[in-house]
């Protein structure tokens, strides 16, 4: 681009004493690739130069200016010289907007001149072709200096009259001869074939796709002839190409321009029904834009109606309000983007509260305009305030409630669990459980989990089911569960519910039963015991009695100590009711004790205590005992047990053998005691041996113990959490099998 061709025609300008004026507030010089400079020569002549690269928007501008120029020489019209001969290219874009050689923008003008040099005869030459209506009036001069004498009437245009030659004295037409002389000179053979190719590309420059195929007149020229309609050719293929794509851009045009007007009115749409209320301002503070809940806002308010373009500092009373909004925007127009909340009090109570954000609009880096959005959310904060208060109800209640409250479904397992969840179960935190691999594991039985939720689906809810559960430690519990089941928008459904742990509960009421069943069974044994105690009690008194009235009559020594001794058995036998009853109460009411045991002290002590029985010395004792380990037991029911077993074997021996014997034998170990105490006395019938530990029973009349013997046995065995069995044959004799536990490390 030739910069310095302004300074060529200041310098004609300055070597001829013009005066000139360069107008630098219409000068073009914006663009890296164009430059277009006005000059007003002596207040009567615009000199117009553009040099670079022309376009369709550089074309606009430059005219824009121009007229501007014409106008602001009021009463004058001047003569204007146009100067294009430094132009680099005039395509299509910018012919289409070349008004100066349009008829109708003569009348700013008293002259026109137009520089016919370099691109400038191109632009000349096609309007002399093909519009040359419009160069009429034009005069075209090959020199600046010569359109500028011209202009001031010294120097004519070279195209000129017969009028303007006649006027010329003998030394100016020799002159204009030489100049022409100079011209002819420098135009030769070659100078017309090139006029010949200009003519031909300006031809197609022009007419585009209606120009015709050349037909060649020159041989010379038949290889440019022959390019020439090469490209003639591809540009009117091109040409039909572009045609083609300029009508499918503007269909998609048309469709985007109707799509974006749609959008645009549904955005509109949106941007009305928002909640919020929305405004927008430009660095000014001028509205941009608002919505329907800010106009209202603003009408209701405080009286203003709001306008496009209104600016909001000039509103005195939205001002006063709008104090900290402002200050706020303020902020936004340094690119801070920030969320509001202000509180509006009466009395220290909260009456409003109000959300906003303010942030700056970016365009091509550059903030533009703010964007306020603001929503009055008193309802939303108070209900949000009333849920966290609930919340914290809800989280009091699930910190201190016994109960373990639960929700989760088929998927996911866990979903949500309380502390007293996690400290039913036995682990250490919710994340835990909430990380559990298989949750059936904490049920005792898997299938439950199955089972309860086919019901839940089912009833949807269900109250008090008994589940036993299992604890991280492996501990059985029992629990009552109530749940009920929900379900998502998308199909999911929950479990919530409750467990209540009822192990306790539960074990109060088995021992309730247990109460219950051992009161029916003391009641039971109470009637029976009355009977026969009254019956037992009474049968030994009243032998005594009647012994006594009969050794009050007798005076027969050996008769009197004969009804002694009757008494004494009596009595004896009285002794041993009494014995058996104190037994039997103490066996219910004392708690079990562990005391270390010596199986050869009890058993000894045991046969000490009956030795003074009649036959005892008839009958072998054998006794085997295996227990050098630290066995505990009960020891005083340890020797009821004993006493009754081993005086049973004792008292019904076989009188008719010649061997009798009462075999005792233990063996211990560190978990349990088995004691056989075996016999060959007399046996018990078969149908006797079921009945044998019944209260007062007694297998024949002949019984010499006092019927509770056995059941006394029988009723501490189990206090002691032992067990006992019987095996006997009739003749053949008995054995008495006992098993007890070890109570060295059982609690009691």
């Amino acid at each position: 681009m030739n910069t310095g061709y302004l300074e060529q025609i200041t310098d004609i300008l300055d070597n001829q004493s013009l005066n000139y004026e360069l107008l630098e507030s219409l000068n073009i010089s914006n663009f890296h690739d164009y430059k277009c400079y006005y000059l007003l020569i002596e207040r009567s002549i615009l000199y117009a130069i553009s040099i670079g690269e022309v376009d369709s928007k550089k074309s606009q501008l430059f005219f824009k200016n121009l007229q501007e120029v014409s106008r602001s020489i009021q009463g004058q019209k001047l003569t204007f010289i146009m100067d294009t001969s430094q132009m680099v290219n005039i395509p299509a874009s910018a012919r289409e907007e070349i008004h100066f050689f349009d008829l109708s923008f003569r009348k700013y003008w008293s002259e026109f001149l137009f520089i016919y040099d370099g691109i400038g005869k191109v632009i000349f030459d096609m309007y002399e072709q093909y519009k040359p209506e419009h160069l009429v009036g034009v005069k075209k001069v090959s020199k600046p200096i010569l359109a500028i004498d011209y202009a001031i009437n010294i120097i004519k245009p070279e195209v000129s009259d017969d009028v303007y030659l006649n006027s010329l004295s003998r030394e100016e037409l020799i002159h204009e001869i030489k100049n022409l002389k100079e011209k002819v000179s420098e135009q030769s053979e070659g100078n017309n074939k090139t006029n010949k190719v200009i003519d031909i590309l300006t031809d197609l420059s022009w007419n585009g796709k209606d120009t015709k195929l050349l037909e060649n007149e020159d041989e010379e020229l038949s290889s440019i002839y022959g390019l020439m309609n090469t490209i003639i050719t591809d540009f009117k293929d091109v040409n039909q190409e572009l045609e083609g794509l300029k009508d499918d851009f503007y269909k998609k045009l048309q469709f985007q321009v109707g799509e974006v007007l749609h959008q645009e009115a549904s955005l509109r749409a949106i941007f009305d029904s928002l909640e919020s209320m929305v405004w927008m301002i430009d660095t000014e503070f001028n509205l941009l834009a608002f919505n329907n809940k800010f106009f209202n806002h603003l009408k209701s308010q405080y009286g203003i109606t709001p306008e496009v373009g209104m600016n909001i500092l000039e509103q005195a009373e939205l001002v006063a309000h709008y104090e900290k909004t402002i200050k706020r925007i303020n902020l936004a127009l340094n690119g801070t983007e920030k969320n509001y909340r202000d509180f509006h009090k009466e009395n220290d109570k909260i009456v409003k509260v109000v959300d906003s954000k303010i942030f700056p609009v970016m365009v091509n880096k550059y903030i533009s305009g703010i964007v306020c959005l603001t929503d009055d959310i008193t309802e939303t904060f108070e209900a949000q305030e009333r849920i966290k208060s609930n919340e914290r109800i809800v989280a009091s209640v699930n910190k201190n409630i016994s109960e373990a409250i639960y929700r989760s479904s088929h998927d996911k397992g866990l979903i949500f669990i309380n502390e007293a969840f996690v400290k039913m179960f036995g682990y250490e935190s919710k994340e835990e459980l909430y990380h559990h691999a298989k949750l059936n594991s904490i049920y005792a039985n898997p299938d439950d989990r199955q089972r309860l939720g086919k019901l839940l689906i089912k009833e949807k809810e269900a109250t008090n089911v008994e589940v036993q559960f299992r604890k991280k430690n492996g501990e059985i519990f029992t629990g009552l569960i109530s749940s009920m089941v929900s379900e998502d928008e998308e199909g999911t459904k929950y479990f919530d519910g409750a467990i209540r742990d009822v192990s306790a509960i539960k074990s109060a009421q088995e021992k309730l039963k247990k109460q219950n069943r051992e009161l029916k069974k003391l009641n039971i044994e109470l009637d029976s015991f009355v009977y026969s105690a009254s019956h037992d009690l009474k049968a030994p008194l009243s032998s005594v009695k009647g012994l006594i009235n009969l050794a009050k009559k007798e005076n027969d020594k050996d008769k009197l100590a004969n009804y002694l001794d009757l008494v004494d058995k009596s009595i004896n036998k009285l002794d041993d009711f009494i014995k058996d009853i104190v037994d039997l109460s103490r066996n219910a009411r004392q708690e079990v004790q562990a005391d270390s045991i010596d199986f050869e002290e009890i058993v000894q002590d045991t046969l000490d205590n009956y030795q003074y029985l009649e036959d005892y010395d008839k009958i072998e004792k054998r006794i085997k005992i295996d227990a050098n380990i630290e066995f505990y037991s009960d020891k005083r029911r340890l020797k009821v047990i004993f006493n009754n077993l081993i005086s049973n074997a004792i008292r019904y021996f076989n009188p008719f053998i010649d061997n009798p014997y009462v075999e005792i034998k233990v063996k211990a170990d560190n978990e349990k005691a088995i004691i056989t105490i075996l016999d060959n006395g007399l046996g018990i019938q078969s149908q006797y041996l079921k009945k044998i530990f019944e209260m007062f029973f007694r297998a024949s009349s002949n019984s010499k113990g006092t019927g509770i013997g056995l059941y006394i046995v029988k009723e501490t065995i189990q206090k002691i959490k032992g067990e006992i069995q019987v095996n006997s044959e009739v003749e053949k004799g008995t054995t008495f099998t006992v098993t007890l536990p070890n109570l060295k490390s059982q609690p009691f």
